[in-house]
């Protein structure tokens, strides 16, 4: 069987990654654009990114401390890994 808590908690690394390479590049753009629509893409990314960040969190401190919070964890693991594939 898969485990999907992990591969969300990769997946959501992967995504903090490429999130900050999309923000950089926004951020570069809105000083040569300065257009209130860039400014929107980098809140966007910014708030994509403060969510993979809170699935990092939810993993290390529910996942690893206690066996009840693990398995209340795992129910919700293929969310959180569809979430962050899609």
């Amino acid at each position: 069987m898969v485990d999907f808590m992990l591969a969300a908690v990769v997946s959501a690394f992967v995504n903090i990654g490429l999130l900050l390479v999309v923000i950089g590049t926004y951020i570069q753009n809105m000083r040569v654009i300065r257009s209130y629509y860039t400014s929107g893409l980098v809140l966007v990314a910014a708030l994509l990114m403060l969510q993979n960040v809170v699935i990092v969190l939810f993993w290390s401190t529910l996942y690893m401390d206690d066996k009840a919070l693990m398995m209340s964890a795992d129910m919700v693991s293929h969310y959180l890994f569809a979430i962050n594939v899609i």
